[in-house]
């Protein structure tokens, strides 16, 4: 685990106290360890192997120390384990509303058992909350307001955040060897969003390895990943999960001739998949996440790939990057669908630095890395001297 980690189970411990009713000194104790494990540049997991290190720390005594050799060791602590059997983990999204501190949403605990935004919103729009000791109408409203900057913060990722943790989940996934043939991220991910709300993976399974056990070992493989903070379901061909980042993960086992009509049907957008299954049924097919097949006594037509599904509904193939139903339907339907961007058509760099200020390379090491990336033209942008701390350069050094 590693120091975020860390510092995140203790600081959710502390949380979960001051909301149970704890005395200020124990609940600070942890608040106190997370903030000084959050701010340390050397990894706990090395000053926890010598316990003298770990309580020369400031505000890290002999029990603390032993409380971080545990969640080291196990992933989580027995004190947050046992709080969260009295409370929903959701109850400490509450505290990120503003208005709302511990004693508050404890007292919403009591009197409601309102452990999530959803239900703590739906009681503030129902005038429930204004006569409780310490709220009022105006309090109902600046936690309404509270509610819908949550709602757009919450829960959504960077696409370059999710595509992060993708690649490593993959790498992960593929480490358990034979059984696996592919690993291939669908949803918003691969329609390029700027942000993501959960990761769906795809993974096909090598041709020989379709039994059960192969399946299982597969699964169990995964649910191993070591970042895994909760996990959520354990279906058949599938395994859902939560990411300590809060990421949820949902990988579904495939057969090979499935993954064609899986990977366009959990791509989406469902807009897209709507309207293409429209086009399908009059076509005389149906489309689902298994296959392309006929309306009258469903024979296969496709399902292998999604390049055969578009054939197959007289389309040219849609890049996952326009799936959202603004057109493309029928732009792919009359060969007008737009060329993508791609690297290839980069044709210079204009931002570049060199030596001669704060960069890493000559001017011509440069000029020859632009050159082998096919590139027509760059400019080199080296600071002047009005950034002194970059080695910016004066008139005699341009010249």
């Amino acid at each position: 685990m590693d120091n975020r980690q860390v510092a995140r189970i203790l600081r959710e411990t502390a949380q979960l106290l001051e909301i149970d009713g704890a005395m200020i000194g124990r609940y600070r104790s942890y608040e106190r360890a997370a903030e000084l494990i959050a701010s340390l540049s050397e990894p706990i997991a090395e000053l926890a192997k010598d316990t003298e290190k770990l309580t020369a720390l400031p505000g890290i005594g002999d029990r603390m120390a032993e409380h971080i050799r545990e969640i080291l060791a196990k992933g989580d602590y027995r004190l947050r384990l046992k709080l969260l059997k009295k409370y929903p983990h959701t109850i400490l999204d509450l505290l990120t509303l503003q208005s709302l501190g511990p004693k508050k949403v404890a007292l919403l605990w009591r009197t409601f058992k309102a452990g999530t935004v959803e239900k703590v919103e739906k009681l503030a729009r129902d005038g429930k909350l204004r006569d409780l000791p310490g709220f009022g109408e105006k309090s109902e409203q600046n936690i309404l307001k509270a509610v819908e900057v949550f709602k757009k913060s919450s829960g959504r990722f960077l696409l370059s955040t999710a595509d992060e943790t993708a690649q490593k989940l993959i790498a992960y996934i593929l480490e358990v060897g034979k059984r696996v043939e592919s690993v291939t991220p669908a949803g918003s991910l691969r329609r390029g969003k700027e942000t993501v709300g959960d990761l769906d993976l795809l993974l096909t399974l090598a041709p020989a390895k379709h039994s059960q056990k192969d399946i299982d070992a597969v699964a169990d493989h995964i649910l191993k990943y070591p970042d895994i903070e909760q996990i959520l379901a354990r279906g058949e061909n599938k395994v859902s999960f939560r990411l300590a980042n809060n990421l949820q993960v949902d990988v579904r086992l495939l057969e090979k001739e499935n993954f064609g009509a899986a990977l366009l049907y959990f791509t989406g957008s469902k807009e897209h998949n709507v309207t293409l299954r429209g086009r399908a049924n009059k076509m005389g097919y149906t489309l689902n996440e298994y296959q392309l097949a006929t309306l009258k006594g469903e024979r296969r037509v496709a399902g292998r790939t999604e390049e055969e599904i578009y054939a197959k509904l007289d389309l040219a193939f849609i890049p996952p990057e326009l799936r959202e139903n603004a057109g493309e339907i029928e732009a792919a339907a009359e060969g007008k669908l737009p060329k993508l961007l791609e690297l290839s058509d980069i044709r210079g760099d204009l931002q570049m630095h060199t030596t001669a200020s704060d960069g890493r390379s000559s001017i011509e090491e440069m000029a020859a890395a632009a050159r082998a990336l096919g590139h027509e033209y760059i400019a080199l942008t080296d600071h002047s001297k009005a950034v002194t701390v970059a080695n910016g350069l004066d008139e005699k050094r341009t010249l």
